[in-house]
């Protein structure tokens, strides 16, 4: 815990360093958040992957790693400091510091005037929002605090092999027969490796996602800003997103899906940048600028740690990062014909007749570059990985087995038509099962209509079968119809009314879907896969719900502007509200609250048959094993089996007192014997799920 209150502590300071200038961008205190967690996330990564590159996956090794990232963000406030005040011709630079902060103090105090009058101003529904917001933030944290870990993925490969990790003192490839715990992209669990090394324990695990819940939010209000929508359409985004039971559900989990969409959601704030300087007359303006500013070259270094950060967490991601990574580099190459150099006087480019001209060719070959230096700075934190997947299995993408289980394994355009109709009713699924069973019905008409299966296996994780009923909070399954609906209409309404950039962003958001539905197979759990699109999603939806309101009540037509989105927000508020006091597989309330549960029940209250057999295990355990030296390490090609995924013996919730006893690769037993063969509940789940 101390670590996370240290990290709140750094990224604030980091952010400081790395504010953009006033007037520079749109929303520059959020970007220098978002440039913040993108630096601290990659150093993060990159220090788990040095550390065991040399065989020191220790709790020295992170300790310094962090004592490093102190030092150098204390280095950068100093050196912000002394750009930011102005030198005195006597006295030193602690001198000039010393004058800075005494002149700043008076336009803190304005600045905090300012904000409570512009709060004290801000209308009802506003304050109603916000509450809202901060009430179920609340509930969230407590959840996330007040909870172990206990959904499915983590007690089958996210959490065990970080086990694995610590005690080796290294991330390789390791022998197992849950073949997750080795090929599916580690990012998310690096970050929480120094929590484990740091803590001994995974008492903080749940708040990594929690904090990615709140920067996602973060980059989606900042996304609303720059495709013009105001505070109240921003306000509504936050709103959207904080009611979304998914959301929620997972912001106190140990899942990966919000980390993922978090870089998500950073990448795209950066790629608007491009197109939304102030000095270009507007953000949205629908007026083509006479000219375009220069590129900073910081855009690519945070462009590329997002797209490594993305590509080492979630790859499913990465269906998001193409098409937005597409459209910064040809929107940047085609504004590069009309940027122009500042003259030295200082007046704005449109006032100066003495403005430089425009000079495509250089301005294009800086482009070129700053393309690769993004793919390269990618590959830096994640070619590790990618190159331990090619070295055990042949392929960087990781066994034929995880590429088979959860792609599409056809380029029938009438199959990936049907994949994303079930993936979207998956989605948009609501307790009214006559509307829900008439939708599938009709996807199942319309499938045998084009002659194809509606469960093909081509297009089908598993022994899966279609359709699945997702409309109640569970942490795997809970869809999202409101924030699905008025993000369909918002696009719809982007790409018929524009300006430019609302019809690329919109064209951007359906270029990834459709890349989704012709990648992914169709799985129940299809709506944790697709949290990304629902972040990038939410400020479209919510600069539509604003836009309609200000439309009917200058039609006058207030009472139905007031009665339909009123009726909305009561909807969503209600959805989050339960969401968070009777959500699966945790909750404030009832008898499988968290504070009804003790903590043996908590871990496993979605398996409680594996309890006792983890308890015997437990047991049954002897001390661990001495560290085996590197020349004997077992290699696992081959040896991964997509059987059963029920955890490995001993128990993995001892892992909150003391590091679990971990048996050397090759000596240990299969783990097909975790789990009483008799038993059927757990059956369903032992192929490899959704990513």
């Amino acid at each position: 815990m101390l670590l996370m209150l240290w990290l709140l502590v750094l990224l604030p300071a980091l952010a400081y360093a790395l504010r953009p200038n006033e007037g520079a961008v749109v929303a520059p205190v959020r970007l220098a958040i978002v440039r913040a967690a993108l630096l601290l996330g990659a150093w993060a990564i990159v220090t788990v992957e040095a550390a065991s590159a040399a065989r020191a996956l220790t709790a020295g090794a992170a300790l310094a790693s962090w004592i490093v990232a102190t030092l150098a963000v204390v280095a950068a406030v100093v050196v912000r400091c002394l750009k930011d005040v102005a030198p005195v011709r006597s006295g030193g630079p602690v001198s000039a510091i010393r004058d800075g902060i005494k002149s700043r103090r008076g336009a803190t105090r304005r600045t905090w005037r300012r904000t409570k009058s512009a709060a004290a101003a801000a209308p009802g529904r506003q304050w109603a929002a916000a509450c809202v917001i901060a009430i179920l933030f609340i509930s969230v944290t407590v959840l996330a605090i007040a909870s172990a870990p206990n959904n499915f993925d983590s007690q089958t490969y996210h959490l065990p092999r970080i086990e694995h990790w610590v005690q080796y003192a290294s991330v390789d490839v390791y022998a197992t027969d849950i073949h997750r715990q080795v090929d599916i992209s580690p990012g998310s669990e690096y970050l929480l490796t120094h929590l484990r090394l740091l803590t001994g324990g995974d008492g903080a695990y749940n708040l990594v996602q929690l904090l990615a819940a709140v920067g996602a939010a973060m980059a989606a209000s900042r996304l609303a800003a720059q495709l013009g929508g105001g505070p109240t359409a921003q306000l509504a985004t936050v709103f959207l997103l904080a009611t979304t039971p998914e959301v929620l559900l997972q912001a106190s989990s140990t899942q990966v899906d919000l980390v993922a969409a978090a870089w998500v959601a950073c990448l795209a704030t950066v790629v608007l940048d491009e197109f939304t300087r102030p000095g270009e007359r507007g953000p949205v303006s629908s007026e083509r600028p006479a000219h375009a500013t220069a590129a900073p070259p910081t855009d690519a270094l945070y462009l590329g740690l997002a797209l490594g950060l993305i590509a080492v967490t979630k790859t499913t991601g990465l269906l998001a990062a193409a098409p937005l990574l597409l459209l910064w580099g040809v929107g940047r190459l085609v504004r590069d014909g009309r940027r122009r150099r500042p003259c030295m006087c200082g007046h704005d480019l449109d006032h100066c007749s003495r403005a430089g001209a425009a000079r495509p060719l250089p301005s294009r070959l800086r482009t070129v570059g700053a393309s690769v230096a993004v793919l390269a700075l990618a590959l830096l934190i994640v070619g590790p990985f990618l190159a331990r997947m090619q070295a055990e299995f042949g392929s960087p993408l990781g066994p034929a087995m995880l590429r088979e289980s959860i792609g599409v394994q056809t380029a029938d355009p009438r199959l990936i038509a049907v994949n994303g109709l079930r993936i979207a009713h998956t989605a948009f699924d609501t307790p009214v099962r006559p509307l829900a069973d008439a939708l599938a019905d009709g996807i199942g008409a319309f499938a045998g209509l084009i002659g194809v299966d509606v469960n093909d296996p081509d297009a089908t994780f598993g022994s899966t079968t279609f359709p699945t009923a997702a409309w109640y909070p569970d942490e795997d399954r809970a869809a999202f119809p409101l924030i699905g609906l008025a993000t369909l209409l918002g696009a719809a309404w982007f790409l018929w009314k524009g300006p430019g950039l609302r019809r690329a962003y919109a064209g951007a958001l359906a270029a990834a879907f459709v890349l989704l539905c012709a990648t992914v197979a169709w799985q129940p759990w299809i709506n944790r896969l697709v949290l990304f699109l629902v972040v990038l999603g939410a400020p479209v939806a919510g600069i539509l719900a604003v836009s309609l309101g200000r439309r009917l009540i200058e039609r006058r037509r207030k009472a139905v502007a007031w009665g339909l989105l009123g009726t909305l927000a009561v909807i969503a508020s209600l959805a989050g509200l339960l969401t968070v006091a009777y959500g699966y597989p945790r909750r404030l309330t009832g008898a499988w609250s968290v504070f009804a549960l003790n903590d043996h029940e908590e871990r496993f209250v979605r398996r409680l048959e594996w309890l006792p057999q983890y308890e015997e295990a437990a047991a049954a355990t002897p001390p661990p094993a001495p560290r085996p030296s590197a020349s004997s390490r077992a290699t696992t090609r081959g040896s991964t089996r997509g059987g059963c995924s029920c955890p490995r013996a001993p128990s993995w919730w001892r892992s909150s007192r003391s590091c679990p006893a971990a048996l050397p690769p090759r000596s240990r037993t299969s783990t097909r014997s975790c789990a009483p063969r008799t038993s059927t509940s757990a059956r369903p789940s032992c192929p490899a799920r959704g990513t």
